[in-house]
């Protein structure tokens, strides 16, 4: 009796301890379940639909005017891999599409025997109703007057009547699903398009029923962004030059652009203004606001003329184009919020953050918005001519969803993480925005996190991805990166010190400063930024310059990889998500982004791209790494993680993986970023939180 009693105390007790020390890892997690905004969706009238990601859900909403109630419509987990994506409200508000998973990418991070594909819901505005599964499908849209949902399946594109009880499928066009970027005319009975044909593309006209597509501009060059004039006459659409079979491209680099216009009926173009070689605004994810009109005869378009992504106006009767924004500064994105009046997200009073605007595009007056959020992002303006809903962030509070009213400038509607029972506070002070010296004497900015104490304390450099982003001194409008600010805010709560880099090659800064000379695979210019980093931190009082580490994903694991193959003596540890550790080096997998051609390396390029690489200087790489991806990464292949790990421990360094089956690149399950923290919080305790 005594011992079996012995045993079951024994047993009860090692119970409780696993289920403290579980919820003590639990708790230790808690911080990244903030809710943050993540895609809006805007209506004719003052309506809109918008998604809250927290934690292991997504929540989809819906609001209208004047009194902007949220309704809840719809919520579901990611624990199979498939959250709410691409969510699109119909033009009279009545509606809201949806899908779940994902169209691309062949995402399982469940691990399921049958991996989910993207399923289209329709679900009324009003709430109250279980939402409709229509069947397989993504890139929801609406026809104009909102009674039907075009959506594309495979390679087609369908519809289904909204407002049924049972929504029947039928095919709309055969082969549709390459109608990209496709328009509607007012009359809903036409799509205007661009069609990618390899290196060019063409601007097509497919009415419904038609047997044959009409093609309104051909050529050499390549199309996009078409936009239909307010009186349904004109499309503007922007005109790039084709591509060269023997050229390699590199895809962030500026290339000449053209703003031009065709009749809806066809005729000869014309062209309203070109750039010189460098002028046109890249086409990447953040070109929201390339191209728009503010009334039937102006067009209103993004270029970087002199250096910085700058508003312009163009009149279809000629003359001068029109600066709208100031110069040394760059808009990120723009809505047309009424008729001749712009709301504008932009860097133009703080290049460290982000401020909104109003500008009335015939005179050029400018109001700005008043907003206490230091990151403005995601515009969505309604149709009603005078509401704009954006995601608005600081430094203690993620971005939430705000409604603005263009009539005052003022913000008639925001939500707090408070309003979803979020209520973590960090106990470190807020980061400091400050500017240091590159190794190569260039001056870079980033946010500095200070922990409690004098210390020394361990520190750390932090590199974003991209590199065509820009951290800042609050949370960041993309759950990647506000994942990472978070990271940031809680690493200095245990005590490091840590730096967030703005390092050359990422934006707000101008074009220079993004095309930098040598970035990337021709000299890895940026990484001077990066030793700069090392060096101010080992220089500070309040860092043990002997425990230094660093730590990115993506471009930012690349950067992780030079810190500790080209300067291990500096870097004592690393932690590299995702990292591209060979330039030289293109992709097999079929549909990969393959980073070495993205980014323009070409046959003749491999051997000094290589020479650039973390594995160019691999000899030297002594220190500590963890090795995290998802093994289904679509944006930089696993493979580069797996050779990259079997060369380090052949020479003797300590390497970790933690390679995720089924994930992507941007990790879809909140348990991903849960285990990413886990993991690399106990792999920098052990190399250098503990003297």
């Amino acid at each position: 009796m005594r011992a079996s009693s012995f045993v079951s105390r024994f047993v009860l007790a090692c119970a409780a301890l696993m289920a403290a020390s579980a919820a003590s890892a639990a708790d230790d997690a808690a911080f990244l379940a903030f809710p943050m905004a993540t895609e809006i969706s805007a209506a004719r009238v003052p309506a809109f639909a918008w998604t809250v990601q927290q934690g292991d859900r997504t929540r989809l909403f819906a609001a209208r005017g004047p009194g902007f109630k949220r309704t809840a419509l719809f919520e579901q987990s990611d624990v199979d891999g498939t959250p709410i994506t691409g969510i699109r409200i119909s033009p009279d508000g009545a509606w809201v599409a949806f899908t779940t998973g994902f169209a691309a990418g062949g995402y399982n991070p469940a691990s399921l025997i049958t991996p989910p594909k993207a399923t289209l819901w329709l679900v009324s505005a009003a709430g109250g109703t279980a939402p409709v599964r229509i069947g397989e499908g993504s890139g929801p849209d609406f026809s104009p007057d909102g009674s039907r949902l075009v959506y594309r399946s495979g390679a087609d594109l369908w519809a289904v009547n909204a407002g049924t009880a049972a929504p029947k499928p039928e095919l709309l066009v055969r082969g549709g699903a390459a109608f990209a970027q496709p328009v509607w005319t007012a009359d809903g009975k036409s799509l205007i398009f661009v069609q990618d044909r390899g290196g060019w593309s063409f601007l097509g006209r497919y009415t419904l029923g038609s047997d044959r597509v009409e093609w309104l501009v051909t050529g050499a060059d390549r199309l996009s962004h078409p936009v239909l004039s307010p009186d349904g006459r004109t499309v503007a659409y922007l005109r790039w030059p084709g591509r060269e079979h023997t050229v390699t491209y590199d895809n962030l680099e500026n290339q000449p652009v053209s703003v031009e216009t065709v009749a809806t009926s066809g005729g000869k173009t014309r062209t309203l203004w070109s750039s010189g070689p460098r002028g046109g605004s890249r086409i990447s994810d953040d070109d929201e606001g390339l191209l728009r009109w503010s009334d039937s005869r102006t067009v209103v378009f993004r270029a970087e003329e002199d250096g910085w992504a700058r508003l312009y106006a163009a009149s279809l009767s000629g003359g001068k184009v029109r600066a709208l924004t100031g110069e040394k500064c760059e808009v990120a994105e723009s809505e047309l919020a009424a008729p001749d009046t712009l709301f504008v997200i932009h860097n133009c009073r703080d290049l460290d953050t982000r401020q909104a605007s109003l500008i009335t595009v015939s005179t050029g007056r400018e109001r700005a918005v008043e907003s206490k959020d230091a990151v403005l992002a995601l515009a969505s303006a309604a149709g009603d001519g005078r509401h704009v809903a954006v995601t608005g962030a600081g430094a203690d509070a993620s971005a939430m969803l705000r409604i603005v009213d263009a009539a005052s400038a003022k913000v008639a509607y925001a939500e707090t993480p408070a309003d979803y029972g979020y209520r973590y506070g960090f106990a470190a002070p807020a980061p400091q925005q400050v500017r240091l010296t590159a190794a190569d004497g260039e001056s870079v900015t980033g946010q500095l996190f200070l922990p409690k104490g004098k210390g020394p304390h361990p520190a750390l450099v932090y590199v974003h991805g991209g590199p065509t982003r820009q951290m800042f001194p609050a949370f960041h409008f993309s759950g990647y990166y506000a994942n990472d600010y978070a990271m940031n805010r809680r690493l200095a709560e245990m005590g490091y010190v840590v730096l967030a880099l703005n390092y050359r090659s990422g934006v707000g800064y101008g074009r220079d400063f993004r095309e930098a000379p040598g970035r990337g695979w021709r000299k890895a210019s940026e990484y001077a930024d990066v030793l700069g980093a090392g060096r101010w931190l080992a220089a500070r009082a309040d860092v043990d310059p002997k425990r230094i580490g660093i730590w990115g994903g993506s471009y930012g694991g690349l950067l992780t990889g030079q810190a500790l193959a080209r300067s291990s003596d500096l870097f004592a540890a690393g932690v590299a998500i995702h990292g591209v550790f060979d330039w030289s080096w293109p992709s097999p997998v079929p549909g990969h982004l393959n980073p070495s051609k993205f980014f323009g390396v070409g046959e003749a390029d491999k051997a000094a791209a290589f020479a650039a690489s973390p594995l160019g200087a691999v000899e030297g790489w002594r220190s500590p790494v963890l090795l995290f991806s998802g093994d289904n990464d679509m944006n930089v292949d696993v493979r580069e993680t797996v050779d990259l790990a079997q060369k380090l421990r052949r020479q003797g360094v300590d390497v970790r993986t933690m390679l995720l089956p089924g994930e992507s690149h941007g990790l879809i399950r909140f348990s991903a970023w849960q285990r990413l923290w886990r993991d690399q919080a106990a792999f920098f305790d052990e190399t250098l939180g503990k003297r």
